[in-house]
């Protein structure tokens, strides 16, 4: 049916183009141009044509009607639309053909405006998009242009001219929104002080409005005091000095009182309210004091700290799988039960929080390592309780399908994998022998894998992620310590690179790149009289080179899985807003629960 109407629109506008049937000349005056039309075909997709054909001109039986304030190109387009049901749009006819259709009322192309605005929405274009969806009344594309905007305020604060043409209500609208993702408050004041900057003379006297919308208590003291205080636009405005002096008041009281204060006030008090982070970390499973466990935590990067998700977990304990996200699911991979080895593979959606079954592997891997390359996950190596593989599978969402590739060069499990450059990565892992510090590469295109440089470390249990077009090997066993030490390889240079260490040596932990930092989760450190899970997490700041720690775990363990979620728009409910447990996120679990 929708290929008949396709072909009867290209009928009728071939008949347009040549003038038969014809009832109508649509006239634009200004750039002394006409249209031969059929008023039916304009009626049907246009109640302002239905009117006009209706009633203006049935009764002056008038064959031509003139359009004032409408251009060529524009009316081409509602033409093309009203007989083929699509019109052609590009960045720079696309403003001006949307609100020609609003006034001629033709809302399918209107939609189709829509729709095009909301697949090229970009950290240039969404203060422009954002602005015209509100003008027109476009609630859907106004609710994924603010959300946009939301997520990628310091890309739009840092490259896009459009920043400076936000409106001191509609800038101070973005920074009371808890969904605003700034790393840290101190960014938000930054913002301020450039869209004030660049018209200073007009703006500073927008201090207050825009000081209202910050948690100026999030602030640190050196931008509060150096930044703030020594703006002297600022300071000549008596409300935002005050603002500002008070923000500072509480900001040194919760850098002295420490994170325990900001969640006891952040309800109440409005400067101490955190935002919600865009990026959520989801740990899962693993094995604690108490052995194999099923429990999901996730980390709120912007109050440094774990939730534990009941409701989530997984629905039997788990160890040694391999947790990885794609297409905004997390697919769990294999792993162990302490009662059986597993072949097993489910996903979980975040936004209904559920759990659905997907195929099983064709073998049980438990030490299993995976990664995803080009919309395809791959399992490599891995262990059955009797055999260890170097046989990999790969996983087509599309047809719920696993098919086994080529298979790895070692024997491995406890190897660490990850996706780059349109490669997979695996290195280290245990062959039944001896700790490995051997490195492949696997290529879809040829079906085959090839060495790639050794690392400087033998490293089982060994944790792989790639990073800014290079990948880390960090930690492992080297079968007689845990170590702290991290690696670097560059696929360009064919090197190996060490680079800062970790403050804990550990071995099966899980790790997850977050906020352009590298988080290292948990794991085995071989203390505590041979039980030595840890709660331990630190990151690496690439800059710095250094590793700094954050909050533990609530439940300390080894041999789980960790990976980041981007972007979801139901964040609040894995973070501090989302947890009836607030006060209590912040002390550590004993590992007994």
């Amino acid at each position: 049916m929708e290929a008949y109407a396709n072909e009867m629109g290209l009928h009728l506008d071939n008949l347009r183009k040549t003038g038969l049937f014809c009832d109508v000349q649509i006239v634009l005056r200004a750039e002394n141009r006409r249209f031969h039309v059929h008023r039916n075909i304009l009626a049907s997709c246009s109640r302002y044509f239905r009117s006009l054909f209706t009633s203006v001109m049935a009764a002056s039986g008038q064959i031509e009607v003139e359009i004032p304030g409408v251009t060529y190109t524009d009316m081409e387009a509602i033409v093309q639309y009203a007989y083929l049901q699509h019109a052609h749009l590009t960045a720079d006819n696309i403003e001006s053909v949307m609100f020609t259709a609003d006034r001629l009322n033709v809302m399918g192309l209107l939609k189709q405006c829509e729709d095009f605005l909301e697949s090229n929405i970009n950290s240039d274009n969404v203060v422009g998009i954002l602005k015209i969806s509100r003008h027109l009344h476009c609630r859907q594309l106004e609710r994924k242009a603010l959300r946009f905007l939301l997520v990628n305020f310091g890309e739009v604060v840092a490259h896009s001219a459009e920043f400076q043409l936000l409106t001191a209500e509609e800038l101070a609208a973005l920074f009371k929104a808890d969904e605003l993702n700034v790393r840290n408050e101190d960014n938000a004041c930054q913002a301020m002080q450039q869209w004030v900057a660049f018209s200073p003379e007009t703006r500073a006297d927008c201090y207050p409005i825009l000081l209202n919308g910050l948690r100026l208590g999030l602030v640190s003291k050196r931008t509060l005091v150096d930044k703030l205080l020594g703006d002297h636009l600022l300071m000549q405005n008596a409300t935002a000095r005050d603002l500002v002096q008070k923000g500072l008041s509480v900001s040194m009281q919760r850098e002295e009182l420490g994170t325990d204060f900001l969640l006891e006030h952040a309800l109440t008090v409005p400067m101490l309210r955190p935002r919600v982070p865009a990026d959520v970390l989801f740990v899962l499973g693993g094995w604690s004091r108490d052995g194999v466990c099923s429990i999901m935590e996730t980390y709120d990067d912007r109050i440094h700290r774990w939730f534990k998700d009941m409701a989530e977990s997984y629905e039997h304990s788990l160890a040694y799988h391999a947790m990885v996200a794609l297409d905004g699911w997390l697919y769990v991979v294999g792993g162990y039960t302490t009662v059986r080895y597993l072949s097993s593979a489910r996903k979980f959606n975040p936004t209904t929080r559920t759990w659905h079954e997907v195929a099983p592997m064709h073998l049980s891997r438990c030490y299993v390592c995976a990664a995803v390359l080009d919309g395809q996950i791959y399992a490599c190596g891995g262990f059955d309780g009797v055999n260890r593989h170097k046989s990999a599978e790969r996983y087509t969402p599309s047809t719920n399908q696993w098919n086994f590739v080529a298979d790895m060069l070692m024997v491995r499990s406890d190897a660490g994998a990850c996706g780059l450059n349109g490669k997979i990565f695996v290195a280290g892992g245990f062959s039944g022998l001896e700790c490995l510090s051997s490195a492949e590469q696997y290529d879809p295109v040829t079906d085959q894998w090839t060495n790639i440089e050794a690392m400087n470390f033998r490293r089982s249990g060994v944790t792989v992620v790639s990073f800014q077009n290079t990948f880390f090997a960090i930690g492992g066993f080297n079968g007689v310590h845990r170590l702290d030490q991290v690696e670097r390889y560059y696929p360009e240079q064919r090197a190996w690179l060490q680079v800062g260490s970790m403050k804990k040596g550990r071995s099966n932990f899980a790790a997850a790149v977050m906020d352009l930092r590298i988080f290292a989760i948990g794991g085995y450190d071989g203390t505590d009289n041979g039980l030595g899970t840890t709660g331990h997490v630190e990151w690496y700041d690439i800059e710095s080179d250094t590793w700094q720690e954050t909050s533990a775990l609530r439940v300390g363990r080894s041999a789980a899985s960790a990976c980041t979620l981007t972007g979801l728009t139901n964040a609040r409910y894995y973070t501090f807003y989302g947890k009836e447990d607030k006060a209590a996120a912040s002390a550590v679990d004993s590992g007994d629960n």
